[in-house]
């Protein structure tokens, strides 16, 4: 069955590909609601009409999870050959950066930009390998699910408990010059699974009882048509100056401060919110206290570590630096970097004079000896330090 979608015509993208240049090459993002829809296929589909008017086209990565109709598509199109990476005693197969920017085509095709890269990988997720071989001068196109998108992923699991593992930096959508919106009608995508052409019969029933419950993907379909339309609008705002877009803004820095608190995780995804938002540079900070080293809490540093592992999945500079004092640290930090807003966590503590006022004494401390910062302060549960 043919797939009907908008995109743009043959011409246009060859046009736009054979001539772009380093500084005007092509990001473009084929965005759908679930697994399922069609965005591989027709990336693949685009790569062959490209390579049969003479583009140079490459295959960085392709996934096709064993549906015969997207191996097939395949077709003639060159593959880059994986990197193999052992991790734990197993070999597994990786997008190779370095092989993709010595090939230098003019364009390469990525599947799954939300993916996590094995350990030992050059970067820790597959939307870093993207942009690092754009930044090169060569187009790109990928294929994302919508609900890979942080601030879509944090809906997601409130609103529909789906837990989502796999997430992408709404910033992204920054360097994104064009989105292909593959969108299949949620009782086509049912007609999809149960007739094996998503997953395998034997978990078939297992999505349709989870994942593919009609009033998810309706959700999700919704989810995804209003980011295009978002997309679109803010596109139009751009026009007579595209490359406006592209580039993050130098004079805005966005600066979030962690701890062992597992609250610092959704204070961090706060942050590449509003990143996002603001076009700008995610930082995150971890001050250790001198006199912490002795008196350190047991898991302290396994669940430091866990959060600043999210921090480096959502694309986040992360920097951990001793002090005798936070409110110290932080404010030499936001000078030294010229960051313009701060994300900070405040614990509701138990009634206690002098336990409140040494808390809060933290971030009174912040806002008088930083004026001219934006400081956006998160409740948080009392856990960690």
């Amino acid at each position: 069955m043919k797939i009907e979608y908008k995109r743009p015509s043959a011409d246009s993208i060859l046009n736009k590909i054979k001539y772009s240049s380093s500084e005007n090459n092509v990001f473009r993002v084929y965005l759908g609601a679930a697994p399922g829809t069609g965005k591989t296929f027709m990336m693949l589909e685009d790569g062959n009409y490209l390579l049969e008017q003479g583009i140079d086209v490459a295959i960085g990565y392709v996934e096709a999870h064993g549906r015969k109709e997207t191996d097939d598509e395949i077709k003639n199109l060159p593959i880059i050959p994986r990197k193999k990476i052992e991790y734990r005693g197993s070999v597994f197969e990786e997008l190779d950066v370095e092989a993709v920017i010595a090939k230098q085509p003019s364009l390469v095709l990525i599947d799954e930009l939300a993916h996590n890269n094995v350990p030992g990988s050059k970067n820790l997720k597959r939307y870093q390998d993207a942009l690092e071989i754009y930044k090169e001068g060569i187009s790109v196109f990928a294929t994302l699910n919508i609900f890979h998108l942080n601030s879509i992923a944090e809906k997601v699991e409130s609103e529909l408990g789906i837990r989502v593992q796999e997430r992408v930096p709404d910033y992204i959508l920054n360097y994104v010059t064009e989105i292909i919106n593959v969108d299949v009608p949620a009782g086509e995508l049912i007609k999809r699974l149960t007739s094996g052409k998503i997953y395998s019969k034997e978990k078939i029933q297992s999505a349709l009882n989870n994942f593919f419950k009609i009033e998810n993907l309706l959700v999700l379909r919704e989810l995804s048509l209003r980011t295009i339309a978002d997309e679109l609008s803010a596109q139009s705002v751009n026009v007579g100056n595209p490359s406006g877009k592209l580039e993050l803004k130098s004079n805005e820095k966005v600066l979030v401060l962690i701890s062992s608190n597992p609250d610092s995780a959704r204070l961090v995804r706060i942050g590449s919110k509003l990143a996002g938002r603001l076009n700008s540079n995610l930082f995150v900070l971890h001050i250790n206290l001198k006199h912490r080293d002795k008196n350190k809490p047991e898991n302290y540093d396994k669940a430091l570590d866990k959060n600043i592992s999210i921090a480096e999945n959502l694309g986040a500079a992360v920097f951990s630096f001793q002090a005798d004092d936070v409110a110290t640290g932080v404010s030499d930090f936001v000078r030294n970097n010229n960051i313009s807003h701060v994300v900070i966590g405040a614990t509701k503590e138990k009634p206690g004079f002098f336990k409140k006022f040494f808390k809060r004494s933290i971030i009174n401390r912040l806002i008088d000896d930083l004026s001219d910062i934006s400081f956006h302060v998160i409740p948080t549960v009392p856990k960690g330090v």
